[in-house]
């Protein structure tokens, strides 16, 4: 029994320990000199270019990061040295704010609502039209006279 107990806790032990998420490493912040010589001999495995941002981000084949800003007008050259090497391109795009629901009009459902309340009044008033003719009229025994 207690090697049972010891073998259980060890087996939950060893599945919590692979269970729990890895922490994520973050991006190197390297010189964008540096990431250019990277980028046309190192291996790379992909890239993210932000335009809003003027960022771009390499990864690696053992999957460390790296980043970098470069300066304006050299995203042309990034995109043809990398498209040169075959490397998977990525542009990140901003982040759009939700835009605003647009004022529901109620128009037709209103007209839809009040056909059908007139034809439901239609349909009553048949009704009871309809009862009226085919019920028999009360004759009342009058006294003779």
């Amino acid at each position: 029994m207690p090697q049972l107990r010891s073998r259980a806790i060890l087996i939950a032990v060893l599945l919590a320990t692979v269970a729990v998420p890895s922490t994520a490493r973050a991006a190197k912040p390297v010189s964008y000199p540096e990431v250019l010589a990277q980028i046309e001999h190192g291996p790379l495995i992909r890239a993210v270019i932000n335009r809003r941002l003027s960022h771009v981000e390499i990864k690696f084949r053992d999957l460390s990061e790296w980043e970098a800003v470069y300066p304006a007008g050299a995203q042309p050259l990034l995109q043809r040295l990398l498209n040169q090497r075959h490397i998977h391109v990525i542009f990140a795009s901003s982040h759009h704010a939700k835009a605003t629901p647009k004022p529901v009009h109620h128009h037709l459902r209103y007209i839809a609502a009040g056909v059908l309340g007139a034809l439901a009044l239609a349909g009553v008033a048949w009704l009871l039209i309809r009862r009226r003719r085919s019920s028999p009229p009360l004759h009342r025994d009058a006294p003779a006279s």
